[in-house]
């Protein structure tokens, strides 16, 4: 074999001994062949990397996602339509629909934090998980129960991703065509349909951008934006002439099922984070932090909603719009409120989109970069967008369908489902583990060691005191295991309002399309 040598091979460079700080930042990501030549490299353990020889490195610091921007992510993505549609739901609803909408954002905040803990406990159970990046739902559906119910969860996901985008068309277009209309007193007309082709248009380059860490400039111009929104609308909220008494027409009484039920489903497609909230973990440089950005996204968005929706309470009362854009006055805060709105609501697709465009990139097995065949498949998904939303009458036409029917398992069923099955498997493992390190050796697997750091408490504290009541009512809920306890009360929550739902969208689905939109209006007439 010396013979044969070649005299022009180079040998490979040795690790360099310089500091950290001196040695040139590379952007390539770093490929991990199944050898063990990795050996090698500084500050790395051959038993990092031995066991998971497939795994393609990132380099965290340039393309992993801080706490802040997550939070700013979670905020554009719900976008306007709280501010909007909440104040009439709540009116209609009475002094009981604040509480109906605390209670489905505080279960949106506990399913959150469920499905964070599943991929948290999934890359435990098996570390390959990490290569199913651009599916993490349906890789946690695989995990617990196998491809079919991976493949269902797939469908369910770009459906939701699908439906909740063309509302927000929808809702550009419209704005967009009323400030044409209403700043030339009538004259004007621009249409709707021509408005969602430009809107369409608009989105397009976006679309064509990755993984929300590929969107941090998008996310904070779409936060600058919506503050400036809330500002405007709060400013023609306090500037518009009171109608009545203030809070005139808003009962104490308990609304009726149906009212409630539609309340929900439209809850349910507002404050909807679900889908995109996994690919935003798996972005993050601390995934455990996933879940504060969804507590603190929502809490603000929810806060600023609700606030606006007491002043417009107090200003119009029961004679509030659905869309609280028709009972403002026209003016010039108004018209740059509408056109920034537009401008938010491309934002909000584009980073809700992300999910539904990896999924299916990595069906077709695309790479990373931008390319041909990626602006291709999301210019054609967007494209169909437009469509759809070409041929719906109004914005709110989807929402209890889209709400009740297709969010509602994503966020209120699946993610305790998982939960349950996941924290199960997790069990079975450590147990297996746990025996197979011990051996043959006497193990007590039922040790719990806040039985015995509480039982002398509970000596000591007499059982009639406030001490006792609360030790004891802390022993019951650690027996109980109030997370699992949770989980199945979501469940059964979830189940009975999807049922419900759905069942009520089938006999209103023909109601809904009932007024023709006013493309397919111009179109039958020609």
């Amino acid at each position: 074999m010396f013979f044969f040598r070649r005299s022009n091979v180079k040998p490979p460079p040795r690790p360099s001994r310089a500091p950290s700080f001196a040695l040139p930042k590379r952007h390539s990501p770093v490929l991990l062949k199944p050898s063990h030549q990795h050996d090698q490299l500084p500050f790395l353990r051959r038993s990092r990397f031995s066991a998971l020889p497939h795994f393609r490195a990132y380099e965290d610091e340039p393309e992993s996602l801080s706490l802040f921007i997550a939070i700013l992510y979670v905020v554009d993505l719900f976008g306007i339509f709280p501010f909007l549609t909440l104040p009439a739901l709540l009116v209609r609803l009475g002094y009981f629909g604040l509480l109906l909408v605390l209670s489905i954002i505080f279960l949106q905040m506990y399913t959150s934090f469920l499905l964070s803990q599943c991929w948290t406990m999934a890359e435990y159970l098996d570390p390959s998980i990490l290569q199913k990046r651009n599916y993490p739902y349906a890789a946690l559906a695989e995990l617990a129960y196998g491809p079919y119910m991976s493949l269902l969860v797939s469908v369910l996901l770009d459906l939701s991703i699908f439906a909740m985008a063309v509302p927000s068309i929808v809702m550009a277009a419209e704005n967009l065509e009323a400030v044409v209309l209403r700043m030339s007193a009538g004259q004007y007309s621009f249409s709707y349909c021509y408005w969602a082709i430009v809107v369409g248009l608009v989105i397009c380059p976006l679309m064509w951008l990755g993984s929300p860490k590929h969107m941090r400039g998008l996310a904070i111009m779409a936060a600058c934006v919506l503050i400036i929104i809330v500002g405007l609308l709060w400013y023609c909220l306090l500037d518009a002439a009171a109608i009545g008494a203030p809070f005139q027409g808003i009962s104490m009484e308990l609304p009726g099922f149906l009212t409630i039920l539609s309340s929900y489903s439209i809850l349910a497609f507002q404050f909807d984070i679900h889908p995109m909230l996994l690919t935003l973990q798996i972005d993050m440089k601390r995934k455990s932090q996933v879940s504060w950005a969804a507590l603190v996204g929502i809490a603000i968005t929810c806060s600023v909603a609700i606030v606006g929706a007491i002043i417009a309470a107090y200003k119009f009362g029961a004679l509030i719009a659905s869309n609280l854009l028709q009972s403002l006055p026209t003016s010039v805060p108004f018209y740059v409120m509408l056109i920034l709105m537009s401008l938010q609501l491309c934002f909000s697709v584009t980073v809700a989109g992300s999910a539904m465009f990896l999924q299916i990139e990595n069906f077709f097995k695309l790479p990373e970069s931008l390319s041909c065949k990626r602006i291709l498949i999301r210019s054609g998904v967007l494209a169909l967008e437009v469509l759809v939303a070409e041929f719906v009458p109004s914005f709110d036409t989807l929402m209890d369908v889209v709400g009740g029917t297709i969010t509602g398992p994503l966020v209120f069923i699946l993610p305790p489902l998982l939960y349950r099955r996941i924290r199960r498997m997790e069990r079975v493992h450590q147990r297996i583990a746990a025996e197979a390190s011990y051996g043959s050796l006497p193990l007590d697997l039922n040790y719990d060691p806040i039985e015995l750091e509480m039982e002398p408490l509970l000596v000591v504290a007499k059982p009639h005191t406030t001490q006792g009541c609360w030790l004891r009512l802390v022993r019951l809920l650690h027996r109980l295991e109030c997370d699992i306890s949770c989980t199945m009360g979501v469940l059964i929550f979830g189940l009975l309002a999807t049922f419900l739902s759905t069942y009520l969208n089938l006999f209103t689905l023909a109601d809904l399309f009932k007024n023709n939109s006013p493309c397919l209006s111009n179109l039958t007439a020609h």
